[in-house]
Parts: structure tokens; C-alpha cells; sequence
């Protein structure tokens, strides 16, 4: 006999011998309640984590060939201080941000071959808005700021694809920051996002003011 026929057999034992266990404890009314119970409690648990998981995915959008995601405009608070009015699909958003430049970050998650080739699109959720200095004395000494754009409210979704192997197959977590940008009184940058990641342009004169000076 060889080793598989008998690894083969013995397996086939214990799946003989588990299934007359269950069927003379499912005879037994109390543990069979007491089964179909926890049975039950865990489809619910199971239901419930799903459902989140659904909720989590519902906040990030389907990444197109080259997607507006946000407008930013900037109002100058003092001189190293601005208000940040960020506009994403019709909701606006007002955040303080200290120093000199900006910078906004977004989450992406692309499906592995199979899935994509059910026609599921990458998605998107922009993440974080932050803020940093030009000059190094001032980036070590004075505050910084950094704002959630989005937060998931109970199951992170980007999370469980992160730390779980088996769900690692599925996606591929991806994290995209737009180049830092000098921040201006009145100035106005676009924000698109493609396959290769994102970009801010300027919109208006201040900011193509503010960017030649910042690159000159």
C-alpha cells in the first residue's frame, strides 16, 4: 500500500467517522439547537462584516482613463497660514493648512487579471490633505498639518486588503500623492487622477503666478 493510498484512507476514515458524530449529535435536541444557534450567530457576524465591507467600497469611485477628482482653492489666512476650500463631485469642504505647499493623497485598488477582465474598473478614494514648508528650519520647528478627506467608519476595506494573504490575490492596494504645490491667496489647482497616478494643474492666474515662481 502505498503512502497516498493510505494518507487517501485514513481521510476517508475520519470524514466517515465525523459525519455518524455529527448525525448522532444533531438527534440530541439540545445540541442541535445549540448548533443550529452558533450556525446561525456566525451567518449573521459574517453577514454584517460583509455588508460593511460593501459600505467601505461604496465611498471609493471607479477609476476612468483620466478622472477629475477634486478642486482646490486657496484664500491666505496670514503668511504661512491658508484656508483650503477643497470641492469633490458638488461637496465642499473648507481645511486650515500651514506653510508654504500642498499636497494631496488619494487610495487605489486594482483588481487582479480575473476580476478585471469581468469589466470592474480600478477604484479610488482621495485619502489625505497636507501641508509642508519650503524652507527645512521652518518644516522642523513650526506645526504641521494634515486632514482625513475620507475615513472608514468601521470596516477598512484597504485594510483587510493589506494584511490578509488570501485577499491579497484579489486586489492590489496602491497609495498616489500629487506632487507638492505652492500654496497662493486666490489660487485655484485641478486635480486629476489616471493610471499612473495624480496630477494637479493649474486653473487660474495665481496659481500659474505661484507655480512659476515656486519652479523658477
Amino acid at each position: 500500500m502505498s503512502l497516498f493510498v493510505l494518507i487517501g484512507s485514513l481521510v476517508l476514515l475520519a470524514i466517515a467517522l465525523a459525519f455518524v458524530a455529527v448525525r448522532v449529535l444533531l438527534r440530541l435536541p439540545v445540541l442541535k439547537h445549540f448548533v443550529l444557534g452558533c450556525f446561525a450567530l456566525l451567518s449573521g457576524l459574517l453577514a454584517i462584516a460583509v455588508f460593511l465591507a460593501a459600505w467601505d467600497l461604496y465611498s471609493y469611485r471607479a477609476l476612468l482613463d483620466e478622472t477629475p477628482v477634486a478642486t482646490v482653492t486657496f484664500t491666505r489666512q496670514t503668511a504661512q497660514t491658508y484656508r483650503a476650500t477643497v470641492s469633490v463631485n458638488g461637496e465642499v469642504r473648507d481645511y486650515q493648512l500651514a506653510g508654504d505647499q500642498w499636497q494631496i493623497d488619494v487610495r487605489m485598488i486594482k483588481w487582479n487579471p480575473t476580476i478585471s477582465r469581468l469589466g470592474v474598473d480600478p477604484i479610488f478614494r482621495l485619502d489625505r490633505l497636507s501641508g509642508r514648508y519650503q524652507r527645512l528650519e521652518d518644516e522642523r520647528s513650526k506645526p504641521r498639518t494634515v486632514h482625513a478627506l475620507r475615513e472608514s467608519d468601521t470596516i477598512d476595506l484597504w485594510h483587510w486588503l493589506q494584511k490578509s494573504e488570501s485577499l491579497l490575490r484579489l486586489a492590489d492596494t496602491q497609495y498616489g500623492s500629487a506632487t507638492y504645490l505652492p500654496m497662493a491667496d486666490g489660487a485655484v489647482y485641478q486635480v486629476t487622477l489616471s493610471h499612473f497616478g495624480l496630477v494637479a494643474r493649474p486653473e487660474n492666474r495665481q496659481a500659474e503666478e505661484a507655480v512659476r515662481r515656486w519652479s523658477s
